[in-house]
């Protein structure tokens, strides 16, 4: 079925066919009887003569779109849209272009006329046309090179270099119309579906206007139905609003008592955290006593060990002494032992030496001598023997006293020890007071801030309630308003109605 847009499309193509005909004729006479391109003819071969059959070949390209011309103006007497049409405009504008180019003399100037007319064919927008027209112009070219180059390229050899040039440009120009035919057909596409999606979106929205048409229709009675309704609910709400004001202003009298509280409160907060800022200051002075005092349990410790260290040492040496007394007292046993032995031989010696007479008075003033000195020994060992008893006496009592000394000083030790490890727990219970004290100064300042912070809060209670009360009585203003607003509507939704009635009957016819 033909196309408004294809008539239209046939008549100017005819049109555009009809002038590539008439140049091509202009082309051919003009070329045949004043030969102005001779000038140009410079890389073909102009002075070869001209027989009778490329004229004749000449002449036969000539007259093709003459005849594709007189059939496609058949086609469009019969019918305006016949798709027939467009082969033959198509088929007229590529003999056309082949006649200028051979009645040219296959000069490289009139191939250009094959751009013009594969611009033209576009206008068609059929890609079909554009293949069959590349087709032709490549079939044009390859049987001319082969068989009547003077037709095409106006010269009795042509370089096959140069027929790869004009079948590469002929190529590009074709593909890049091919492509932009295929692009427009997509876009066109996409534009008609965009189009007919917009059309339903139409059809859809006016079936809604119909659908919400009866829905206000029936909403619009509902609504006139329930307007008393809605006046008398309003009256409520306007009473209700008047006693939620009242309400309003009672919780703000109780905020206004409950905000003294507060202050009362935070003041027995700031006394607290006063009290417990000294608590604090006391903890540490009571913290440095401690350690103070731990410092010199420690010494004490110290002094205690060094006593017991030196007890030992003085033990040690009473029974280093005794046993040295012993020693001696032994030591004397055999000294005076000895005394006695040296007196007896002494005497001895005096008795020998009486007997001896003359010969042995000096035998007797020698043993007289030594029996004084064994006397003097004994006396002097018991001398020693009678100190060394009086020494062992005093070192037994000294001995015992260090004793009794020694458990005393153990016991003592013992009982620093104790001390000391029951201090160490004093110490630590200090500490963790310490600790605690430090945890409840910031606990306190905490609950300082958090009583500052529900003041305001309680503060901004207060503010909120009283704008609630303006508001509820703005409300009950409003709500007056709004039953005489109701009044309003009730008419306004009668005429609603009464619109869409009229509305329902425009859609419906």
């Amino acid at each position: 079925m033909a196309t408004p847009m294809l008539i239209k499309k046939n008549r100017l193509m005819l049109i555009l066919s009809l002038a590539a005909v008439l140049l091509n004729v202009i082309v051919f006479i003009v070329t045949k009887v004043f030969d102005p391109f001779q000038h140009s003819m410079g890389m073909h071969d102009s002075g070869l003569p001209i027989n009778a059959s490329l004229v004749a070949g000449q002449i036969a390209i000539c007259l093709l779109p003459v005849l594709s011309t007189i059939f496609a103006v058949y086609l469009y007497v019969r019918s305006k849209g016949s798709e027939l049409l467009p082969w033959m405009n198509t088929l007229t504008l590529t003999f056309s272009s082949m006649g200028i180019i051979s009645g040219g003399g296959g000069a490289v100037e009139f191939h250009f006329s094959i751009f013009m007319v594969i611009a033209a064919t576009a206008y068609y927008e059929n890609t079909r046309l554009i293949v069959m027209m590349t087709s032709l112009f490549a079939i044009q070219h390859v049987l001319g090179f082969l068989f009547v180059p003077r037709l095409v390229f106006g010269a009795e050899s042509y370089s096959f270099l140069m027929l790869l040039l004009h079948a590469g440009f002929l190529l590009l120009t074709s593909g890049a119309t091919y492509l932009q035919i295929n692009s427009k057909k997509q876009i066109t596409e996409q534009l008609e579906q965009e189009k007919k999606s917009k059309e339903e979106e139409i059809v859809e929205l006016l079936e809604q206007v119909r659908s919400l048409a009866g829905q206000i229709g029936s909403t619009s009675d509902i609504v006139s139905g329930k307007s008393e309704q809605n006046v008398k609910t309003n009256q409520e709400m306007r009473q209700a609003f008047t006693e939620v004001a009242h309400g309003l202003g009672d919780q703000a009298n109780a905020i206004e008592q409950m905000e003294n509280n507060l202050q009362s409160i935070h003041q027995s907060i700031e006394d607290a955290l006063t009290s417990s800022v000294e608590m604090k200051e006391n903890a540490g002075q009571t913290e440095q006593a401690v350690a103070n005092s731990y410092d010199k349990l420690q010494n004490l410790h110290l002094h205690m060990l060094q006593i017991t260290a030196a007890i030992n040492m003085v033990v040690e040496r009473m029974t280093s002494l005794k046993q040295s007394s012993d020693r001696a007292k032994s030591m004397i046993h055999l000294i005076q032992k000895v005394a006695d032995q040296t007196n007896l031989l002494a005497l001895n010696a005096s008795i020998e030496a009486t007997r001896a007479g003359e010969h042995g008075k000096g035998i007797s003033v020698v043993a007289e001598e030594i029996r004084k000195l064994a006397n003097q020994s004994r006396d002097a060992a018991t001398d020693i023997q009678t100190s060394m008893e009086a020494i062992q006496r005093e070192s037994e009592l000294t001995s015992a006293q260090i004793q009794k000394g020694q458990s005393v000083i153990k016991l003592s030790e013992a009982e620093v020890d104790a001390f000391a490890a029951e201090f160490d727990q004093v110490k630590e219970t200090v500490a963790q007071c310490l600790a605690f004290i430090h945890t409840l100064n910031k606990r306190m300042h905490a609950i300082k801030s958090d009583s500052v912070n529900v003041t305001g809060e309680i503060a901004q209670i207060s503010t909120v309630i009283e704008q609630g009360t303006a508001a509820m009585e703005e409300l009950a203003h409003m709500s007056a308003r709004q039953i005489e607003s109701a009044m309003l509507v009730d008419g306004e939704v009668k005429r609603l109605t009464m619109l869409n009635h009229s509305l329902q009957e425009r859609f419906i016819a």
